[in-house]
């Protein structure tokens, strides 16, 4: 053994971060025959999807939603086979997809390193060599012939020391963070009922979305709330909620959200959302019990232990995906995943736009296409990243960050590793055709 590392391992493949999109990755690349270490600082998989109760999937806005993953389709079939989601599989529980992504870990065999930290990247050359990483027993080194960078903020291609942007281009400010909770204990009938009297009607909970300057429900609420000090500002300036399959008395909060401290790749920004969120989901429960009916009873049933971060590094990629490319719902030859989600940037003031933009003359496809160059890390011969951190610039990374789509991006990554792997060739030198292809040969809808 080294000295310098207590413990080494080698795989094919080396994924690091295992949620939304590391996950997938991983099990595509195992899907192709190839070893795979996954590391997670975590001790469960999922990421945002499941460690930071991001629930519901969003649609993608195509035509009958196809996911771009043949992966995602069995985790989300798999999830209504358990009672763990509804519908398609948009609407899940979080526990329950970190137990069926697990199941599907390990009947993959696929290595995974729980409780392990990222510390540094060996590089030599335009190649990396290894993942420097830190665990209970001790400093180690995983070393592969393929890694994909799938680590939300981009910490492996940043240490490896590839180019980044960050924030709007225009401020540097990077969108707001929230901390989603979960309450059981709700009467939903009566929620219903006391929804009804403020004009929200429909049978879906979930779509009681109140953000102030619009026309909704419970607007006239929280403002007298915040006039009597039982609820602050920031409070009502975005408030939502989803149910849960499989919990008939709960729902899932899509807040608190902070405007200020959004600072991903900033230890003291996190700490003051971890801490500071949590009192303020206390004080919308005190706010839920005094002024909302059916909430009497209702408890804390859950709290993100992941920070609910929407934007951070965006790793500078063979191709940087730009806005243009999103409101002209451009197409490319390699393009791995679709999307027509409306540009989503989160903000005291909410900017929720359709695509309009310049179109292509033909826009009988209304949807724009992610690239596989906008996951090859430049510079960097043997480095992909999938997940929010790719490349795109701040306007088109607010559209494609959705569950749904990064989980495509980790399918395209694990399935071009495997085939840079079989034709020893460099990450940017697969055809992102080829893969495209492979995806849907293995049974991923696309439009």
């Amino acid at each position: 053994m080294n000295l310098e590392f207590q413990f080494t391992h080698e795989a094919d493949v080396v994924v690091c971060g295992a949620g939304t999109a590391g996950s997938i990755a991983a099990i595509a690349a195992a899907n192709e025959g190839k070893t795979v270490a996954l590391i997670e600082q975590f001790g469960t998989v999922g990421g945002s999807s499941t460690l930071g109760l991001v629930t519901p999937l969003m649609r993608t806005g195509v035509e009958n939603n196809p996911m771009c993953s043949y992966v995602a389709q069995d985790v989300n079939a798999r999830l209504v086979e358990y009672g763990g989601a509804s519908g398609d599989g948009s609407a899940f529980d979080p526990h329950m997809l970190s137990l069926v992504l697990e199941e599907l870990l390990m009947r993959d065999e696929i290595k995974v390193f729980y409780h392990t930290f990222i510390c540094d990247v060996s590089r030599k050359g335009d190649s990396i060599k290894g993942i420097v990483v830190q665990n209970k027993s001790g400093r180690g080194i995983i070393s592969g012939k393929v890694y994909i960078d799938a680590t939300g903020d981009g910490d492996v291609s940043y240490l490896a020391g590839a180019e980044f942007e960050s924030g709007d281009e225009e401020t540097g400010k990077n969108q707001p963070v929230s901390l989603r909770y979960m309450l059981g204990g709700i009467d939903m009938k009566k929620f219903r009922e006391f929804l009804a009297k403020y004009g929200h009607v429909s049978e879906n909970i979930s779509t009681a979305v109140t953000i102030p300057n619009r026309n909704w429900p419970l607007y006239s609420v929280f403002m007298e709330a915040v006039e009597n000090g039982d609820l602050e500002e920031d409070d009502a300036v975005y408030w939502q909620i989803f149910g849960v399959p499989g919990r008939k008395d709960t729902l899932a909060f899509n807040c608190p959200e902070f405007f200020d401290t959004t600072d991903a790749v900033d230890y003291k920004d996190l700490t003051y959302v971890q801490l500071h969120g949590k009192k303020a989901i206390l004080r919308q429960l005190r706010f839920y019990k005094k002024y909302l009916q059916g909430f009497e009873d209702a408890y804390i049933s859950d709290i993100a232990t992941m920070v609910g971060v929407r934007e951070s590094r965006r790793i500078v990629t063979e191709y940087f995906l730009k806005a243009e490319d999103i409101l002209a719902h451009r197409k490319f030859a390699d393009g791995i995943a679709q999307s027509n989600y409306p540009i989503d940037i989160h903000g005291r003031n909410l900017r929720l736009e359709s695509n309009k933009g310049n179109r292509a003359l033909d826009d009988s496809r209304p949807f724009y296409e992610i690239p596989y160059r906008s996951l090859v890390v430049k510079g960097i011969d043997n480095l992909l990243v999938a997940g929010r951190c790719i490349g795109a610039d701040f306007v088109a990374q607010s559209s494609l960050r959705i569950i749904p789509t990064c989980r495509a991006m980790g399918e395209a990554c694990g399935i071009a590793a495997a085939m840079a792997i079989d034709n020893n060739i460099k990450s940017a030198q697969v055809d992102g055709s080829k893969v495209r292809e492979h995806m849907i040969k293995k049974g991923a809808e696309f439009a």
